[in-house]
């Protein structure tokens, strides 16, 4: 039984059936925590409006508005609520479905059990309160960040009014300075262990000759690469899960998570002066041409064109590395999608000058790509190049196995037991 106080929780259960409803009610009152019941939808999104709710738990199928129904209207209105789906076998394709929408956080197997089902919850309630903690620590950075800009501007006064005899010692200062950025940008791709880091620098030379191609002035162009050296400087927080997990295969609350990092590096910059600038750079270059992007949603004219530049070439890296799906790209079909599948987010002439770059270097940056094959497609002599997991998560066949009549036979007879279409990735 759990010992912790969640009095400061709350969670709305909603079931059409009165029974289930008692009986969730009884299993989740030790936790303290505030209980609310409804016995339909509407009843629900009603008491929604009035009360703030952590965690919501309700069954699949309701009479009028089902559970997937109003997770999806809840996840619009209350965005920062978890939604838990009680479902059956019979419902498991539609809750899927909810979940890859973004309207469920997580979806619970009836009969359930009930210490897994309150591990879960309580799971969500620890969440819950860190976000609050979370939220009072933002508070007091950004207190904090304004007060260091106020210090840094006074500082710039004092710094004009030097004597000419300091300034030998400024030039040694700066490039020092650049040393420590060199050295800090290094320690950065080193924490990001599952990043495949090796090709980092390669691109930094392409970075120059890019920012040449705007007729930046020496400021703005040393601004440019300090920000793109420091362009991770948000995720250092982030968990080794999270920083080795491809965005889209990220969970909703995971990519919440992911999405703050233009944000934090930003705050970090904040407090060192040099580098207030480049952070505003960093603030801007995970938005899109588009609107789509984060952290503001901003629009080509109110993007700086050098962070339209470090734009291109980070999405190009995720796209070659693995960082944005599970399958890495090859340089040209990461230029497909740069220039066709999302134009609309990307300024095409970076993407033209980078494509152009890359073709004279093409063999350092070039990857080897996988498909994915239909079980029907197999054959003899192929060789998997992931692992065959259910949508459970349990491993079927490992990555490298050469398949021959046998396995593909087995495959095929698996996808049949299990009624679902595996996914099957093939090297090329």
């Amino acid at each position: 039984m759990p010992t912790k106080d969640y009095t400061a929780n709350s969670i709305l259960l909603v079931d059409d059936e009165a029974s289930i409803l008692r009986s969730l009610k009884r299993l989740f009152m030790p936790l303290k925590c505030q209980i609310y019941l409804a016995s339909s939808a509407d009843e629900a999104i009603n008491i929604l409006r009035e009360n703030p709710v952590d965690l919501i738990i309700t069954d699949m199928r309701m009479p009028g508005t089902s559970g997937d129904q109003f997770l999806a209207q809840a996840a619009v209105q209350w965005p920062e609520t978890e939604r838990i789906m009680l479902s059956g076998y019979s419902d498991a394709e539609t809750t899927i479905s909810a979940i890859n929408n973004g309207a469920v956080s997580r979806f619970i197997l009836k009969p359930w059990d009930d210490q897994e089902l309150l591990k879960t919850v309580c799971k969500y309630f620890n969440l819950a309160q860190l976000k609050q903690r979370n939220e009072a620590l933002e508070k007091i950075s950004d207190q904090k960040s304004v007060q260091l800009e106020e210090l840094n501007k006074s500082l710039e006064l004092k710094v004009a009014q030097r004597t000419t005899a300091l300034e030998k010692s400024n030039n040694e200062l700066r490039d020092s300075y650049r040393s420590i950025i060199k050295m800090f940008s290094s320690l950065i791709s080193s924490r990001l262990v599952g990043q495949n880091n090796a090709d980092a620098h390669s691109l930094d030379p392409m970075l120059l000759k890019i920012a040449d191609q705007f007729e930046f002035s020496e400021i703005e162009s040393k601004q440019l690469h300090y920000a793109w050296q420091l362009r991770f400087l948000g995720k250092l927080s982030f968990s080794d899960e999270i920083l080795q997990t491809p965005y889209l295969e990220m969970s909703a609350e995971q990519q919440r998570q992911f999405q703050r990092h233009p944000l934090l590096s930003h705050a970090a910059c904040l407090s060192v002066k040099p580098l207030y600038l480049s952070g505003l750079l960093l603030l801007q270059h995970k938005e899109y041409l588009d609107g789509s992007g984060y952290p503001r949603g901003l629009t080509a004219k109110n993007i700086d064109m050098r962070a339209q530049i470090i734009s291109v070439l980070s999405d190009y890296r995720a796209l070659i590395t693995g960082m944005y799906s599970q399958r890495c790209f090859s340089s040209e079909q990461a230029f497909e999608y740069l220039s066709e599948t999302a134009a609309e987010r990307y300024n095409q002439k970076i993407v033209l000058l980078l494509r152009e770059l890359v073709a004279q270097t093409a063999e350092p940056l070039e990857v080897q790509h996988d498909r994915l094959q239909s079980s029907s497609e197999l054959v003899s002599g192929m060789k998997l190049s992931r692992d065959i997991v259910t949508a459970t998560g349990c491993l079927l066949l490992s990555a490298g196995l050469e398949l021959d009549d046998t396995f593909i036979s087995r495959v095929c007879e698996m996808e049949k037991n299990l009624e679902e279409q595996l996914n099957i990735y093939i090297n090329v």
